[in-house]
């Protein structure tokens, strides 16, 4: 299942850490809009997770993986609503083994 947003999400090997690492960048067209128009656009992206994950079956790797989108991205809500959050750096989120194996099958679904 493909869900495009207002993230780039990369997954990076961290040889020195026992897992992996989320690079997370914003989208150009997302750094541009309005204030008011980047909290509708976040906040929908969170809702598309959030039916995209009630749509798949439990154990499905597509849907553990958005489900560790959905976490990270339920936790920006607020601070993107209130522009709190530095669009133009890249964020660095370090996840479990296991996990990155789900956040990357659904990143190349």
């Amino acid at each position: 299942m493909e869900i495009n947003g207002p993230l780039k999400i990369g997954v990076i090997d961290a040889p020195d850490s026992p897992g992996w690492e989320l690079q997370v960048t914003f989208t150009e067209e997302f750094k541009s809009a309005s204030l008011e128009d980047q909290g509708q656009i976040f906040q929908a992206y969170v809702d598309e997770l959030v039916q995209g994950i009630d749509a798949l079956p439990e154990g499905d790797r597509n849907r553990d993986g958005m489900a560790i989108v959905y976490q990270l991205c339920s936790q920006m809500l607020p601070y993107i609503k209130e522009g709190q959050v530095a669009l133009e750096e890249s964020m660095t989120v370090e996840i479990g083994q296991n996990q990155a194996v789900s956040l990357t099958d659904f990143l190349n679904a």
